[in-house]
């Protein structure tokens, strides 16, 4: 009997005589914004409604039932196009519920033809930082429609504090929220807090031209309720109901997919390529890396953190994305933390011989975008003797014509910036004739159309080489020459994608290595492909190490790609077999004759024999499991460095032959550098250390200014303390050393650490300096090349 009565009131509860078994409600323009479904107010016919298992369209009166489901969390509704959520997109199921209703207000940024948007991710902070304001201003600014989270809010503290801080409310757009793999926290279940602070795990929404879908992390610090299985049951219904000519924008805290695009549970799979899938947006790896897949079209967006340097040293930005019918039209990445940054390059370091020069600044702002520039100079009699518009190089330079003859005159500039929102603002800046003892020269300033990540200027064949990246994968990485005498540019060579370490070149010959994994031989005078390796085959993470060339052979890749290539034919040599993991380093390979020493970030530093591929040892103790820089190698010792500390191991073995524990963030990309009996070492926190390369004891610190990007992993602003990073290795100059820094100054050392000069070249500096005989040749962040005499 009791059976039966279960069995009875089951049936009844699906709806075959409980009137209140349904989750019940309209939805509705909530013209008066209280909430509340009030007489009078229009409702929305055919607006998708779900209770995370259930997908239906509310009828011709807006209304909907949904069976009750005991295990449903939510009821949310699919904004439609052109409408936002007038308090939130979802209700929680609650037994005291009687009405679902769910109101909407128009969204007047909204275009149906295109979307902005902004994408944020891996945030993991309790602390309110300057990227907050950054994000709200710039997408005010941008009349963005929402702001998308992919993830890692992160642990408790940090998912309250975004709850309070970084919500729709206060950021003035809609602010979505995906589930990542440290949201899933301590609890009933994995993700309760996140339900309790956000609403559902996963959801869609419309904006303009597209169909936003929303899933969860699949695994992470604790287990989820939900499932794979789960998820694409609802994510079938929800995909079927969409405007078939609607873009689906695809967002998950990972990039857990096939190339094929096929979404796989135990018994449930969905082919995502037949709904329009035209987007991929994630987070996660703390990098960033965008791609299209080459089969199906869809564009591959994933983006560093906006607070912090990333794990492979990204920069720390947001994205600003812009999406049509057609999928995303455009990826534009934008620095956090900067505020009228506005820096002439003094014109009295230029040549005067030619007679009139053009004038140089670099123009930053992470709130809004510069519409234009231009440049007033008064005489030292407050005459004025020019005026000039600049032009923009890339998106932090910008040049004049030749304008003025600067010799013998003591003058004073006033840079005036027009930002996109109607706001302007004005730098002055004084300068005279160069008579600074030891300064330098600037013979010619050439630009390679893009920005440049640790690309240092290579000297081959008469020509300045350097390469660009392109974060937002708009089809704008390439190689590129420069004439030797003028900076004038010779050719240019596309890559598939972003170069972001050093090139390098032998016998006619340059190699390198994008950030998708695929080697190219370029010919040093033409600029012609001699043949290209697709080693990675698209996987992640995204490569960033620098590759090496040793009588004829190009190493480079990483993990189970770490591979030996031929330089003339690119045939393989040999693949590396023995370890894979971690995210490649964004350090640089170093060989010797009979050696190859690598790493992989969260894994080790590794020795291999250099003829076979053979792992000779690993080291991964005492923080040398995070490998952001090379190791140098003398005779046999190898001194390498891992977070605090300094090791100096033997060649052959890998045993720790001497080690010291400092106060310095030894998170950088740069090589340690050997002079004699001082090893020079870049910081992230505290600029430059020299050591006794013996006792390993402290000779002198020179401290550099506070970075203007956040390259170096997790360093960021929000701590309140000096962040003096410089990511590259110092050069020697007869005794001395000149170096660039991330304050976007170029430093010039005695051997005893004492400043002799600095100059202020207004954008950060992360390659390494090159040095030619009297000449000096540096790459700026923003894509800049200078040759300097000195």
């Amino acid at each position: 009997m009791k059976k039966k009565y279960y069995l009875l009131t089951s049936l009844l509860a699906l709806g075959m005589g409980v009137a209140n078994a349904q989750y019940k409600g309209h939805i509705f323009i909530d013209s008066n914004g209280n909430g509340q479904f009030d007489s009078g107010e229009r409702t929305v016919e055919h607006a998708v409604v779900s209770d995370g298992y259930q997908v239906l369209k509310t009828d011709a009166n807006g209304q909907f039932e949904i069976p009750e489901n005991p295990a449903a969390r939510f009821v949310f509704v699919t904004a439609p196009a052109g409408f936002k959520p007038a308090k939130s997109h979802f209700l929680k199921v609650s037994p005291d519920r009687k009405e679902y209703s769910i109101g909407l207000i128009e969204d007047t940024s909204q275009n149906p033809d295109v979307l902005n948007f902004i994408q944020i991710t891996d945030t993991e902070t309790y602390l309110y930082g300057p990227w907050i304001e950054n994000v709200r201003k710039y997408a005010a600014n941008q009349k963005s429609s929402l702001i998308m989270h992919t993830g890692d809010i992160c642990y408790e503290p940090g998912m309250r504090f975004h709850a309070q801080q970084v919500n729709s409310q206060l950021m003035g757009l809609p602010v979505y929220y995906a589930v990542g793999n440290h949201d899933l926290v301590k609890g009933e279940y994995g993700e309760k807090l996140f339900e309790d602070l956000f609403g559902p795990t996963y959801y869609s929404f419309d904006a303009g031209p597209a169909h936003f879908v929303v899933t969860p992390m699949w695994g992470g610090d604790y287990k989820p309720s939900y499932t794979r299985d789960q998820v694409i049951a609802w994510l079938k219904k929800d995909l079927e109901l969409k405007d078939k000519n609607k873009p689906v924008i695809f967002i998950n805290h990972d990039f857990d997919i096939g190339p094929d695009f096929i979404l796989k549970g135990k018994t449930e799979e969905i082919d995502l390529k037949k709904y329009k899938l035209k987007a991929w947006l994630f987070g996660h790896w703390h990098n960033n890396y965008s791609f299209v897949n080459a089969s199906s079209g869809v564009r591959v967006i994933s983006t560093n953190a906006p607070n912090k340097g990333g794990i492979d040293h990204a920069v720390g930005q947001f994205l600003h994305i812009k999406v049509t019918q057609d999928g995303v039209e455009d990826v534009a990445p934008k620095y956090s933390n900067l505020f009228d940054h506005i820096q002439l390059i003094d014109p009295a370091l230029q040549s005067t011989e030619k007679g009139k020069i053009p004038f140089r600044a670099q123009v930053y702002d992470s709130n809004r975008d510069v519409a234009s520039v231009h440049v007033r100079v008064l005489d030292s009699k407050g005459n004025q003797v020019a005026y000039a518009p600049f032009k923009r190089l890339s998106d932090w330079s910008w040049e004049t014509e030749p304008l003025m003859n600067v010799s013998n005159k003591t003058c004073t500039a006033f840079i005036e910036v027009n930002y996109n929102d109607g706001t302007q603002a004005t730098k002055k800046e004084t300068f005279g004739v160069n008579d600074k003892a030891n300064q330098l020269q600037l013979k010619w300033t050439g630009n390679l159309g893009g920005n440049t990540w640790k690309v240092s200027p290579l000297l081959v064949e008469g020509l300045v080489l350097g390469a660009t990246f392109d974060d937002g994968g708009n089809g704008k990485s390439q190689i590129v020459a420069l004439d030797e005498k003028s900076g004038k540019t010779k050719w240019t060579f596309s890559t598939a994608n972003s170069i972001k370490q050093k090139l390098r070149y032998e016998n006619g010959i340059v190699a390198a290595t994008d950030v998708a994994g695929n080697a190219y031989a370029v010919d040093a005078k033409t600029g012609k492909l001699i043949w290209k390796k697709e080693l990675s085959q698209g996987r992640l993470p995204s490569y960033v190490t620098a590759g090496a060339i040793y009588e004829g052979v190009y190493y480079t890749g990483y993990g189970s790609y770490l591979t030996a290539l031929d330089l003339k034919t690119g045939q393989e040599l040999w693949r590396n077999q023995d370890w894979n993991g971690g995210e490649a380093m964004p350090g640089e390979i170093i060989v010797t004759k009979d050696q190859l020493f690598t790493g992989a970030n969260w894994n080790s530093l590794f020795a291999h024999d250099r003829k076979t591929g053979k792992l000779m040892w690993k080291k991964n103790e005492d923080g040398l499991r995070f490998r952001s820089g090379g190791v140098a190698v003398v005779g046999n010792e190898v001194y390498a460095t891992g977070l605090n500390t300094v090791f100096v191991l033997d060649r052959l073995s890998g045993n720790v032959l001497r080690k010291k524990t400092l106060d310095y963030d030894f998170k950088v990309m740069a090589t340690p550098v050997i002079s004699g009996e001082q090893l020079l070492l870049s910081t992230s926190d505290k600029g430059i250390v020299a050591l006794d390369k013996n006792t390993l004891n402290e000779k002198w610190n020179f401290t550099t200014g506070e970075a203007l990007i956040y390259t170096s992993s997790y360093s960021s602003p929000d701590q309140n303390k000096l962040v003096a990073t410089v990511e590259a290795a110092p050069q020697q100059v007869g005794t001395d050393f000149v170096f660039g820094a991330s304050d976007g100054f170029l430093y010039r050392l005695d051997p005893q650490g004492k400043l002799k000069y600095k100059i202020n070249l207004g954008a950060p500096i992360l390659a390494e300096v090159l040095v030619k005989d009297d000449l000096l040749y540096v790459t700026d962040f923003a894509g800049n090349v200078y040759s300097f005499q000195h």
